[in-house]
């Protein structure tokens, strides 16, 4: 019976939100920022630019010059996240001191100029924690929805990407809130409205939330077919079930609106439809950038049927995925049609709820994984590409621990009497301690990290897998630099952004005159990223310095992870 959610337990959502945020806060520093998270900083800096205009003077504001001006650039994205990267970094500068030196980092509202601009990602970290628990405790219980919010967070690439200035987890949090208010609504018309309003949330957060629709309506159309066979034959389901699609209506409504109202970019009329065009065409015909994948560098279609399948296999803990995987089986007869259910398991103790919950979400976390699978479709961006799966997989590892749970205390009950909580809190233990472990060890080298099955990164290494994209490991070699160029220096940037450069200045960690340069042979240090496309700086970096000999080498359980080069003039 599914429990009845009340303060507590948002309360507890509260605290595993809270306690969330306060963990990602001060090891963001550790990270370096990546190539995504440079754009969209200028994208913040331009929108808190016309933020500020439309304060002062509403009407300059409104012109489509003004609005142009200030929202143009990284058009290809909704304006939704970015704004609030804006209002964030908007805060920070209010609370800075103008008389500061330039040269020194300013204190503002937070301690660093990053973490203003990343500072709502990891708010929408934490906030999917909360609904995680919510969600998972009114389908499969307490205990299951406090898992499944606690193994979501210890996901290696989930906790690199909640540091993030990006959308990966914004649009996570988007998705899953739109699953929870349209099943819902199934029985709630006022929650039909909400599900209009979190589908244009989602919207206006990335285009992922294009794949909800067909989702939502063969879940829909599974549903109802199933409850008008069930009441022919006589069998009760709950009235409250409604079989019109008000989320629906909701849906193709609101949605739009608040797509469009949160994107002064469309606002002009004369424009908005070829704008509207634009944004659907960019994303339908992406271009496809590099991704290696077994010893091979796809640059073009079609890409590896398998990829997000082994990758998931490859960088998700076992312990996890074998908690899905119990999970999923011991829901199986929820998600075959009633006919089918009954011939193959005619007793079986797990039924489906008339909503048929296990259906939706199994649909949310297969989704994701088919759409990249697919070989049109781009993988440069690796497993945040199907980040929006994961809180589904938490969901059934929420039930998988239930069940393992269970034979926790069948196991103690013999020695301990009433031994229900203690079985259930060590067992949470035991089977979260492997999945904190292997984030412990892979921060702050999220991307590169690999787990067990992929024979951790050294494994992933002689397997050709990809070592890292976005260029964000020069973080960790800012002390490099610092001790190696005391009086100022130049460094070649490699597959790191000059703004990504610009950002370790602007937050303290490089002094400003050790200078980022995209001229290799005058460089005073090269770095190359180990990615199989910089194979060729490595040549490079031998022909003009002479020399085959790093001076330095980052790596990862003994795996290479930016090589370093001097230039040799510096000794002379």
């Amino acid at each position: 019976m599914t429990p009845r959610i009340g303060f507590r337990d948002h309360l507890v959502g509260l605290v595993l939100c809270v306690a969330y945020v306060a963990l990602l806060i001060p090891t963001a520093a550790d990270i370096g920022m990546s190539r995504d998270e440079g754009f969209y900083v200028r994208a913040a800096q331009d929108y808190g630019a016309w933020m500020r205009l439309y304060a002062d003077d509403r009407t300059e504001a409104l012109t489509p010059e003004a609005i142009d001006h200030g929202w143009s650039f990284n058009s290809e994205h909704p304006g939704l996240v970015k704004s609030m990267f804006a209002l964030s970094w908007l805060l920070h500068e209010s609370k800075k001191d103008p008389g500061a030196a330039r040269d020194a980092p300013a204190q503002g509202f937070f301690a660093t100029d990053s973490l203003a601009f990343r500072f709502p990602g990891m708010a929408c970290a934490g906030l999917l924690l909360w609904l995680l628990y919510i969600f998972g405790a009114r389908v499969f219980g307490r205990p299951a929805g406090a898992f499944a919010a606690a193994s979501y967070a210890l996901l290696p690439r989930a906790f690199y990407h909640a540091h993030l200035d990006c959308f990966d987890v914004p649009i996570t949090l988007a998705i899953t809130f739109a699953v929870y208010a349209y099943w819902r609504s199934l029985r709630s018309r006022s929650w039909a409205v909400m599900a209009g309003i979190a589908f244009g949330l989602a919207l206006a957060t990335k285009h992922n939330s294009w794949i909800l629709p067909p989702i939502f309506l063969i879940h829909f159309v599974w549903t109802t077919v199933s409850v008008r066979s069930r009441r022919k034959k006589g069998e009760r389901i709950s009235a409250s079930l409604s079989s019109r699609p008000w989320w629906l209506l909701s849906m193709a409504t609101i949605g739009p609106l608040i797509f469009v109202a949160t994107w002064p970019w469309l606002w002009d009329l004369e424009t908005i439809l070829p704008r509207i065009g634009f944004y659907i065409r960019f994303h339908l015909s992406h271009e496809y950038y590099n991704m290696v994948y077994f010893g091979r560098t796809y640059f073009e279609p079609p890409f590896p049927i398998a990829f997000p399948f082994v990758l998931t296999l490859f960088t998700v803990p076992l312990t996890f995925l074998v908690l899905v995987g119990l999970g999923l089986s011991r829901r199986a007869r929820a998600l075959l049609p009633d006919g089918i259910a009954k011939r193959i398991w005619p007793k079986g103790d797990v039924q489906a709820d008339a909503a048929h919950t296990d259906v939706l979400l199994f649909g949310c976390l297969l989704a994701p994984l088919v759409v990249i699978a697919l070989p049109s479709s781009p993988i440069f961006g690796g497993t945040k590409h199907w980040l929006t799966a994961y809180p589904f997989f938490a969901l059934y590892a929420g039930f998988g621990f239930v069940r393992v749970a269970h034979s926790f205390r069948h196991a103690l009950g013999a020695r301990l009497p009433k031994a229900g909580d203690t079985a259930r809190a060590l067992a949470a233990v035991v089977l979260l301690a492997p999945l904190a472990i292997e984030t412990h060890h892979s921060h702050p080298f999220g991307l590169s990290h690999y787990t067990a099955a992929a024979g951790g990164v050294p494994g992933a290494a002689d397997h050709g897998m990809n070592r890292q994209f976005w260029g964000f490991t020069t973080g960790s070699l800012t002390e490099f630099f610092k001790r190696e160029m005391p009086n100022g220096g130049s460094v070649y940037l490699c597959d790191t952004l000059p703004s990504a450069w610009t950002m370790l200045q602007r937050d303290g960690h490089l002094p400003r005159n050790i200078r980022g340069t995209m001229d290799l042979p005058s460089a005073d240090f090269v770095m190359v990223h180990h990615e199989h496309h910089f194979a060729e700086v490595d040549f490079q970096a031998w022909v003009a310095f002479g020399s085959t000999q790093p001076v330095h080498v980052l790596t990862l359980d003994g795996v290479p992870i930016v090589t370093v080069y001097e230039n040799p003039r510096r000794r002379r």
